[in-house]
């Protein structure tokens, strides 16, 4: 450990990673942006092009926009599945204040390729200081656990894009409707809820969770089974997990 709190790569894994470590180059992209990988993240100088040496597998690359006065905006992301030597290049959008999304195309892609020596000075190398911790959560985690929990859109924000909700007005998860509250007086809760907006994550930005089993025994199990299983959730998890193999 050096002391500056960062772990000094050896020079073997810095060969290897030399030559089978992925690169992501993000072009365009302001300078003070806060932009970082994994369990890192700082913000850019005025040449910074991306990161160098990442190790194969799955990571989480993330950015926040920042404005003048050096306020930041919400957190913004996306997990890639980085292979070995892969060359990942994003553009930033300085109108939408995030990355472009028009592919960048062939071409412009073969001639970073060609002229990636030339680039190495602007690319910050990855972090290993949090490589070994970030490796220990992430290695039972697959491409296809992934594809079923992100986004659709393939960017998870920490901050969802909300519209207006045109469904009817719901209390505890049900919907109420009108003729069962004219039926009643009013609760404290739903007249407070009356006062709130009716929003909802605009499409293709909300995390897709898991659905729970809405039995949690199996089909045609007896009393006893039923009785069992309501005192163990083992069947519930691995059910859930099931669905991820």
């Amino acid at each position: 450990m050096s002391s500056n709190g960062t772990v000094e790569m050896d020079q073997e894994l810095a060969r290897r990673l030399l030559l089978e470590g992925a690169i992501f180059i993000f072009l365009d992209v302001p300078s003070g942006t806060e932009f970082g990988i994994d369990m890192k993240h700082w913000n850019t100088g005025e040449k910074f092009k991306g990161v160098k040496m990442i190790p194969p597998g799955i990571h989480y690359v993330h950015y926040s926009a920042t404005n003048n006065q050096g306020d930041t905006g919400p957190r913004v992301g996306f997990i890639h599945n980085f292979q070995k030597s892969e060359l990942v290049v994003k553009r930033w959008d300085k109108d939408a204040e995030d990355i472009s999304d028009k592919e960048i195309e062939e071409d412009e892609k073969n001639r970073i390729k060609l002229n990636i020596l030339n680039m190495d000075r602007f690319l910050g190398p990855y972090p290993f200081d949090v490589w070994k911790k970030w490796k220990s959560l992430t290695n039972k985690v697959t491409e296809n656990v992934v594809n079923a929990i992100i986004p659709t859109s393939g960017y998870i924000r920490s901050a969802l894009e909300l519209l207006p909700c045109d469904t009817d007005r719901t209390s505890g998860g049900g919907t109420t409707t009108t003729q069962s509250v004219k039926r009643r007086s009013r609760t404290a809760e739903e007249k407070e809820e009356e006062l709130l907006p009716q929003l909802k994550p605009s499409p293709g930005t909300e995390l897709r969770f898991s659905q729970f089993p809405e039995c949690n025994y199996p089909e045609g199990a007896t009393p006893a089974e039923i009785t069992r299983h309501s005192l163990d959730s083992s069947y519930v998890l691995e059910t859930l997990i099931s669905k991820y193999n």
